[in-house]
């Protein structure tokens, strides 16, 4: 696991801050965007969804905490790539919803809801 953390390496400490509030911001644009296509746009979902965001950055918050109160290494780094994944499944959820066709990235997101 160390292994795969050292080769994930962010560049500067901005960027591991940074990156995932892109990709959040990249998940709400394209979410916003399927919900007018698909003519399902709720201010309620879409008020839970930047209120899951604001969560997103408290816990990378407390990963910092974490990390540097107690000495652990890469917490923060392990919590930070997590969003970004989790952020990535989204955008590709989002665009599948839209109908944008991924090819075998949309069967890998088929499979997954199937199970």
């Amino acid at each position: 696991m160390e292994e795969i953390i050292k080769n994930l390496a962010f560049s500067n400490i901005i960027w591991q801050i940074i990156t995932p509030l892109i990709f959040s911001g990249c998940d709400i644009l394209t979410g916003y965007i399927q919900a007018v296509i698909n003519k399902n746009v709720d201010s309620k979902v879409m008020r839970e969804g930047l209120l899951h965001k604001c969560l997103l950055i408290v816990a990378i918050v407390i990963g910092y905490v974490v990390e540097y109160a107690f000495g652990l290494k890469a917490v923060a780094q392990v919590i930070t790539v997590y969003i970004c994944l989790m952020e990535v499944m989204s955008i590709l959820e989002n665009l599948k919803k839209a109908g944008l066709d991924l090819g075998k990235l949309g069967n890998i997101l088929k499979d997954k809801k199937e199970e």
